[in-house]
């Protein structure tokens, strides 16, 4: 079961990264950022709790608008 959560455990940190990479707001990537360590602790942890809040935090900073500022 360890290697699953491994597996996950990559993914979020793999798409977490590629969030980073692109422009976005502070909130958004700090959200990743958290992503990102959670990822990490999931990743040598053999615990599932790390890795749902890590997807939780991440996938709630991604539903935040990005062009809040552009629409009136």
């Amino acid at each position: 079961m360890h290697s699953v959560y491994q597996i996950l455990a990559a993914i979020l940190i793999g798409t977490s990264i590629g969030a980073c990479l692109s422009k976005r707001d502070i909130v958004l990537m700090l959200g990743s950022l958290a992503g990102i360590a959670l990822g990490v602790v999931a990743l040598f942890l053999p615990s599932w709790p790390p890795l749902a809040v890590g997807a939780a935090v991440f996938l709630i900073a991604q539903t935040m608008q990005r062009d809040a500022r552009t629409r009136a």
